[in-house]
């Protein structure tokens, strides 16, 4: 059921669902949604008083999401966004406005913490949209191939063949590996991240021409190969880059 509650002065939309739990529990999610789910036994100044306890970690997972949102978060709403002038995209971790000018020619150009995107006709969108995911792309790409290029000595070792680089939009996931085939593919979204995000990715990518599924040896081997792997996979799932915090809580 919808409740609403004030918080800091903010009003906040949660879902309230009554479950056999024994505990109040707290999930704020990447599209905005406050889902709180309680035992029916719990009555609802108890539920208010946990979420105004809460409050100041609810307001901000807010924010950090919001913000997430703008910049494009390529794994939920990047891919239905237009990259208007003045928004804020993320390369390689740190934060870059997109300025739009009208011009003789069509560029985009990365220049300081701007991206500068000269069209012919400004208000072409669905051009403009092509024109900078092109731009992100090919970036992901010499930086996705360089990091491949650093690991690889490791894997080759091992007796991994040089595999076939693809980068596209994925909206689920950062990579993939087709032992089979021998090709790695990533998301382009990973040029959002910094740098120790997408090695990571890559070198759990390389990790499956030896262990092809997630077992522990496959986690084992990723600890020798990486030993803080679960940080930075936990900084890129998290964009720990865009704003600090948790999205889950429980009393």
């Amino acid at each position: 059921m919808k409740k609403q509650i004030v918080l800091n002065g903010i009003s906040v939309s949660y879902e309230l669902e009554y479950k056999n739990v024994k505990r109040i529990n707290l999930r704020v999610h990447r599209d905005g949604r406050v889902c709180v789910s309680a035992s029916r036994f719990v009555g609802q100044k108890q539920i208010d008083a946990f979420l105004e306890q809460n409050g100041m970690f609810i307001l901000r997972a807010l924010d950090k999401f919001q913000k997430m949102r703008e910049a494009g978060d390529g794994m939920s709403a990047g891919k239905d966004r237009q990259y208007a002038d003045g928004d804020i995209l993320y390369l390689r971790g740190k934060p870059c406005r997109l300025r739009v000018i009208a011009g003789a020619r069509e560029s985009v150009e990365e220049i300081g913490a701007v991206l500068l995107v000269e069209q012919k006709d400004v208000t072409d969108e669905a051009r403009r949209k092509r024109m900078v995911e092109k731009f992100l792309t090919d970036r992901c790409r010499e930086e996705i191939e360089a990091l491949c290029h650093r690991v690889y000595p490791s894997f080759e070792g091992l007796g991994v063949s040089w595999p076939q680089i693809r980068i596209r939009s994925m909206v689920s996931r950062w990579g993939s590996c087709q032992p089979s085939k021998g090709v790695l593919t990533f998301a382009r979204q990973l040029i959002e991240a910094p740098e120790s995000c997408m090695e990571y990715v890559v070198v759990h990518e390389f990790s499956h021409f030896i262990h092809p599924d997630h077992s522990p040896r496959f986690h084992a081997f990723m600890t020798e190969m990486m030993p803080d792997w679960k940080a930075r996979r936990d900084m890129l799932n998290h964009r720990g880059w865009i704003a600090e915090g948790q999205t889950e809580k429980q009393i």
